[in-house]
């Protein structure tokens, strides 16, 4: 082969993997983000216009340099660059985050600002390879546009490649860490393949010294194992959470109530196709995570004991539907309120449709959900579950909403017809809301309200008061909606029934407090939208 032809292969091997790292370092870099700012949409607005902006800049930049100096060494250094960049990021990223969460300039701009400083460098730099590589190929003029036009489709072949895998098989096997490491041993990979092509002995010892390095690194930053991640204390990634935590005037999750501050023995710790997910142990309960948020909890000396108060409120379902037979269940969680009816009520059927199959393991693996005919769970999305399968349920409980973010596709009012289509007559939904009652934080509350409205004529509100004299309505807070078809009973009746209810079943949770703190007074709705699949803000409503 001759030396402009093995020149030219592996300028296209160099390229192709610099797109690869870095689309593969956007998609890692939303499990960086995750955990301080969840997975909102403005956290994936951020990233996906921090790399478009260092795309846009390191195009041009690449290009002025190239013409300034059309030397491999160039190239070999842009991509050595990228791969100390993308190896930084995990150096720098507690100390960045924490910085942005103490200023806090507000929703948009905390994950915006995040993004701009540990990726927007890195963006730049990557991006600037495949100008560089153009000027570096081009033998003639008259070739140029073709040259331009292959090199860069090889480069957007790679970013493909890297979305893939990194999406389908690096997140979910390999730790966020070991997964900017693999990004730099690419990096320096590619670096190394063009000074062994052009012959640049001393660049290629160097680099190959790297490469040995950032193999060592990548290995080094495996996930450890459960017994290994045992006695790491929370504050290695709860301090973020705990400022966030103290400016909100209510909680953003009733899980993390009496959590903050303490500290826990790690069970699990991994990325999931969806969550950062882990469990954790303190001296007397295990609790589970997903990214910036607490999702479920669970005593360790008595399982299906409730350990927060939310949990109980999904029984109002019950109460409005003593009859019912069988209950879906849309979100599993650690499995705590399915458990609970499953243990409290034997005559029950009870499904759960939960998005992902990782936190079904999870489940089962640490929360003592029972292995039952009479539970079943199925790993997939609650809408498209209920749009496969025609069978009618006295309740559904919707409970996949997070402190940060909600699925917005399981709040608009079509998801709603689905659901009352499902629903035998005077069925009920019970929905866990996180929001306020009233005030600035209460948009996203009553738009939900409004929504349930528009297909459910009658739609109560429990809000959950945790501690006594917790009731400032201004509060985030949890609030169980109840939606039905059939009319609202008094708040006396309804205690009665659940009296009555208790006293055949006595390990049903005490509901007399949730009945009588039923939200009745007037709500408001005319500055808040009905959500449909064509229009649900839910991003905007959580945080304005």
């Amino acid at each position: 082969m001759s030396r402009e032809r093995r020149t030219g292969l592996a300028i296209a091997v160099a390229v192709f993997l610099s797109g690869a790292a870095l689309l593969g370092l956007e998609i890692t870099a939303s499990r960086v983000l995750a955990p301080t700012f969840g997975s909102s949409l403005f956290v994936w607005g951020s990233l996906i216009g921090i790399v478009l902006t260092g795309l846009a800049i390191g195009y041009w930049a690449g290009g002025i340099v190239a013409d300034w100096w059309p030397s491999p060494y160039l190239l070999i250094s842009v991509l050595t660059l990228g791969a100390v960049l993308v190896a930084l990021v995990p150096v720098i990223d507690q100390t960045v985050l924490a910085w942005i969460v103490e200023w806090d300039p507000g929703p948009r701009l905390d994950p915006l600002i995040a993004a701009t400083i540990l990726f927007g460098p890195a963006s730049i730099v990557l991006a600037s390879a495949s100008p560089i590589a153009v000027r570096l190929a081009a033998s003639s003029l008259e070739r140029l546009g073709r040259t331009a036009g292959r090199l860069f489709s090889i480069s957007t072949a790679g970013s493909i490649f890297g979305t893939f895998v990194t999406a389908f098989w690096l997140v979910p096997e390999l730790g966020t860490d070991q997964v900017l490491a693999v990004a730099a041993v690419t990096l320096v990979a590619a670096a190394l393949i063009v000074a062994l092509a052009v012959r640049l002995v001393p660049a290629a010892v160097v680099l190959t010294g790297a490469l040995a390095g950032a193999v060592v690194l990548a290995v080094s930053l495996a996930p450890a194992d459960t017994q290994q991640l045992k006695g790491v204390a929370a504050q290695n990634w709860s301090p973020l959470y705990r400022q966030r935590e103290a400016r909100t005037p209510g909680p953003l999750d009733p899980a993390s109530i009496g959590m903050l501050g303490a500290t826990f023995n790690v069970r699990e710790a991994r990325d999931t196709q969806y969550h950062r997910l882990v469990v954790v142990d303190d001296d007397d309960s295990r609790y589970l995570r997903f990214d910036n948020s607490f999702q479920s909890g669970m005593w360790l000396s008595s399982p299906y004991r409730t350990r927060f108060l939310y949990t109980d409120y999904l029984d109002l379902g019950l109460a409005h539907r003593p009859s019912a037979k069988n209950v879906l269940f849309i979100g599993l969680g650690g499995g705590s309120a399915p458990k609970r009816m499953y243990r409290d009520f034997p005559d029950l059927r009870l499904q759960v449709a939960e998005l992902d199959p990782e936190v079904v393991k999870t489940a089962y693996r640490w929360f003592k959900l029972p292995r039952s005919p009479r539970l079943t769970v199925d790993a997939d999305d609650g809408r498209q579950w209920l749009t496969r399968h025609q069978e009618k349920w006295d309740v559904i409980v919707i409970d996949a909403f997070y402190a940060d973010s909600i699925p917005f596709h399981l709040a608009t009012h079509e998801f709603l017809e689905l659901v009352r289509e499902r629903l035998t007559p005077g069925g009920v939904v019970v929905v866990n809301v996180i929001g306020a009652m009233t005030g600035s934080e209460s948009k996203l509350l009553r738009s939900l309200t409004k929504t349930y409205r528009s297909a459910f004529p009658t739609v109560l509100l429990y809000p959950v008061y945790e501690t006594v004299g917790d009731t400032n309505p201004t509060y985030t807070r949890n609030v169980i909606l109840v939606a039905t078809d059939g009319a609202a009973p008094t708040t006396a009746f309804l205690r009665q029934r659940w009296k009555a209810i208790r006293k055949a079943t006595p390990t049903a949770p005490a509901l007399d407090k949730a009945i009588a703190d039923r939200w009745n007074k007037p709500v408001r709705f005319d500055d808040v939208p009905v959500l449909t699949d064509d229009y649900a803000p839910t991003d905007a409503l959580l945080t304005d």
